[in-house]
């Protein structure tokens, strides 16, 4: 019986051939490593923001979204403050997720902004209640919020302040919006303080957007205050 044999010729070529996409490779993952976060802002479109504001007091009402991020945001923290799975991390990093998910944070911030530059903040259950209240000014909470999870490491806030008369008429939309890319969280063997570091940028972004968001606020006048100064 013949065999057939194939000889396989390893010249220069041939190796360069083989070796130049596996060293691509290699380049990559060492350039996906190097980028490890990534940070971003919206572009804010002033087009969208009221051209000024009556001085308060006012009526403050959450979206549904909102509603539905602050649930969202408790399930999350309560999972790694009391859940049984919390008990299989170091207590740094359970500390980092617990107090980075609090869902106050976000809502509190947003209030304290609120208060700084219009006094009292009545809070309502419903747009038509605080359509009702006989207040100067109604103000619609969006937020979301989006923490690292199994499927994402992209932590992120989005908040937007929208403003109305008692009679639901829209003057316009206050928005802020930061978030980060960064690596999965337990993928290149990370040590644990760079594990704990990633999950503080949760805490980091929320923060970032009420800057923006109290920033972009302060900029729109009071009623009556262009025409005093021309």
């Amino acid at each position: 019986m013949l065999r057939t044999h194939t000889r396989l010729n390893f010249n220069s070529k041939n190796i360069s051939f083989l070796l130049k996409p596996m060293l691509t490779a290699a380049l990559l993952l060492i350039v996906a490593g190097c980028a490890r976060t990534q940070s971003y802002e919206d572009t804010y479109n002033t087009a969208s923001a009221p051209s000024e504001l009556p001085s308060g007091p006012i009526a403050l009402v959450m979206s549904d979204s909102a509603t539905e991020t602050i649930r969202e945001l408790t399930t999350y923290h309560d999972h790694f403050k009391k859940g049984w799975a919390a008990h299989l991390y170091t207590h740094a990093i359970r500390q980092a997720y617990v107090e980075t998910s609090d869902p106050d944070l976000s809502l509190a911030g947003v209030t304290l902004i609120l208060k700084k530059r219009f006094g009292e903040v009545y809070n309502f259950q419903t747009f038509e209640d605080a359509s009702r209240s006989g207040l100067p000014l109604v103000v619609k909470l969006d937020m979301k919020i989006r923490l690292i999870n199994n499927r994402s490491s992209e932590p992120a806030s989005r908040l937007s302040l929208g403003f109305y008369t008692p009679d639901q008429r829209h003057l316009g939309t206050v928005k802020s919006s930061t978030w980060r890319v960064l690596t999965p969280l337990w993928a290149h063997n990370k040590r644990e303080l760079e594990i704990v570091a990633d999950i503080r940028q949760q805490e980091v972004i929320q923060r970032q957007s009420l800057e923006l968001l109290e920033q972009r606020l302060m900029h729109i006048p009071m009623e009556g205050v262009r025409d005093n100064l021309k």
